[in-house]
């Protein structure tokens, strides 16, 4: 027989997760209390837009100097405190906030190196009181990814901290910090310096002080410092991160955390160097190698980037036979992978799509504006329908599935104006404003209720539902879907209806 648990405070009826579920965020990202329903998946697609376009790179009208190539660290933090469950970061209930990071973590890599391909990444994990260098500046994206991968193989088989943390001790900020802004003050000054410190425990166990000792040294070497809670703020992580012109943030569950951490990916803005105004436009030309791939049918020695090397002239560079690689256009040296820094004369070797992918953050779509239901586009006469081109239905595909009893519409003036979608081209969104112009889903609308008929074939829409979302491209006025409009925005970095005039 189950015994029944004794309630002696009122604290204890209530559950753990009740006062956070009434914590909301507002447009400037504030936490307020909020007595209103549960957010729906339109919701959470709106406040994301809206935290999205606050940000500097996604004001394109904005003249904004930026550094193409990067120079990331990663500061862990794997102290004790990492190993506790936390529930409420949505991802399970036997996750430990450890496990979350660390796979948030191997997604941000993945993007930053698809978004910055010409910048280098590097991790330091602190436990114990200390700084310990996982993986070193590095361009290359396979090895930041397998050095993230035997990490997380290390914690989920106990091999680190044996799996409990119990002797993992105590996170170190300064050590952090210390060890990756020496290794960040060897970089170039043309490209940025930055630190971004993923924290979960409440305080931090420091030799000395910060702001006196660490501070002045962050400053003169121009490293920008930023910092990621997954538990609460400290002082000194925002008196860090606003000294240095770097970014502290709160994150509220996993999705805000990886939204959080996803928006390091563009590039920020650069810090001026120099105290006069016309050293901070002085601008500094790059060499850069175009290698020609090769494959001999004899094998040939071939310089490799070690996984933790910088990706430069180093000791820790090694040597293999392989029978394909990229030549340097200067010195003839052999290099395995791109891009990469020539093993024997420094230069970078890289490829046209590497500097394609690395000007988009120079040049962001605009943010598209959310249309509401009723709102029509009027109709081009000249570009009309029945004019020309007429497709015949496509079954395979679930755009053209309706019924033919089936009614659709938006709601219009207090009335219900049905739509007509047919299988005729769609050359922009003023033939039909009903269909996302990138993927030809129908949005914007909702079932019309036959009551003399049960069955129904599209879903009704009450209004709050992503499928009733529409967003319209401020330069061609071509209607978009919530998914386009995310892909858009986040991996293909072009609109489709701006390409095609």
């Amino acid at each position: 027989m189950s015994r029944q648990v004794q309630i002696t405070h009122t604290w204890e009826a209530t559950k753990a997760d009740a006062n956070w579920a009434s914590i909301d965020e507002d447009d400037q990202g504030n936490l307020i209390y909020s007595t209103s329903r549960r957010q729906t998946i339109a919701d959470q697609i709106r406040q994301r837009r809206r935290r999205l376009a606050q940000l500097d790179h996604a004001q394109s009208r904005k003249r904004i100097l930026r550094d193409m190539i990067r120079y990331f660290y990663l500061v862990l933090d794997l102290s004790e405190v990492m190993y506790e469950k936390d529930p409420e970061l949505g991802f399970g209930r036997n996750k430990t906030r450890l496990d979350v990071m660390l796979q948030l973590v191997q997604e941000f890599a993945n993007e930053y190196y698809d978004q910055n391909p010409l910048s280098h990444l590097g991790i330091i994990i602190c436990k114990n009181g200390e700084a310990q260098v996982l993986t070193l500046l590095t361009s290359s994206k396979r090895s930041a990814v397998t050095a993230i991968g035997a990490l997380r193989e290390g914690v989920s088989s106990g091999l680190i901290s044996n799996g409990s943390g119990k002797d993992a001790g105590v996170f170190s900020l300064q050590n952090g910090i210390e060890v990756a802004g020496r290794s960040l003050g060897h970089m170039p000054r043309h490209g940025s310096r930055e630190i971004l410190v993923l924290v979960g425990a409440m305080s931090t166990c420091d030799p000395g002080d910060v702001l006196i000792e660490t501070l002045p040294k962050l400053t003169g070497a121009g490293i920008r410092v930023n910092c990621l809670a997954m538990c609460a703020e400290m002082h000194i992580c925002r008196k860090l991160s606003e000294s240095t012109g770097g970014v502290m943030g709160v994150a509220m569950d996993g999705r805000h955390l990886k939204d959080l951490l996803i928006n390091f990916v563009a590039p920020p803005p650069a810090l001026r160097h120099g105290d006069r105004e016309e050293d901070a436009d002085i601008c500094e030309f790059i060499p850069m190698g175009f290698p020609t791939r090769t494959t001999e049918d004899v094998p040939t020695l071939i310089h490799t980037v070690s996984s933790t090397g910088s990706g430069s002239v180093t000791r820790d560079n090694k040597l293999f036979f392989g029978r394909t690689a990229y030549v340097c256009p200067r010195c003839k040296a052999k290099a395995s992978e791109l891009p990469c820094d020539c093993a024997v004369c420094g230069l970078k070797l890289v490829l046209a799509p590497h500097l394609a992918r690395s000007f988009h953050h120079l040049f962001p779509v605009p943010i598209f504006h959310e249309l509401p239901e009723d709102k029509e586009i009027e109709k081009d006469p000249g570009m009309g329908k029945g004019s020309s081109l007429e497709l015949p239905p496509v079954t395979s595909s679930w755009c053209y599935s309706f019924g033919p009893s089936t009614k659709i519409g938006f709601s219009k003036d207090d009335q219900t104006k049905e739509v007509s979608i047919d299988s005729s081209l769609v050359l922009s969104s003023k033939d039909c404003d009903r269909v996302c112009f990138g993927c030809l889903k129908t949005i914007g609308v909702h079932k019309i209720v036959d009551p003399n008929k049960k069955k129904s074939y599209v879903k009704a829409s009450d209004g709050s539902d992503m499928e009733i979302l529409r967003f319209e491209c401020p330069e061609c006025k071509n209607i978009f879907c919530s998914d386009c409009d995310e892909f858009l925005h986040e991996t293909l970095h072009n609109c489709p209806g701006c390409l095609c005039r």
